[in-house]
């Protein structure tokens, strides 16, 4: 079954970066979908997964050693909601997002 999260982080958007540049590539298995970005507080994180297992896998062999190798996890603890969406709408990309998404290897810069 599809698992998504949201979670609101009290750190700043260069930590996050730092976290995740070496996590991107290759693309965890069974991620879907992952959007991050600052916010007043922090940044938050939105991802999609195959399945609850794919994340925890994830969060387990390659988000836990990064946070770690960065002096551990920030304080205060993130908000993290699970979600199992019960109703999930897909949309088409255009052509042209495509296109820009293929020559950035994937990634989505907005």
């Amino acid at each position: 079954m599809v698992y998504a999260f949201v979670q609101d982080v009290a750190s700043s958007w260069e930590q996050y970066e730092r976290v995740t540049a070496a996590m991107v590539e290759p693309v965890p298995s069974g991620l879907i979908l992952h959007v991050a970005g600052p916010t007043d507080e922090g940044f938050r994180i939105i991802d999609i997964w195959e399945n609850e297992e794919a994340w925890q896998r994830f969060q387990a062999e390659r988000l836990a050693p990064a946070i770690a190798a960065l002096g551990g996890p920030a304080r205060p603890e993130p908000t993290f909601r699970d979600l199992h969406p019960a109703h999930v709408v897909l949309g088409h990309p255009s052509a042209r997002g495509d296109a820009e998404r293929k020559a950035r290897g994937g990634r989505v810069d907005v």
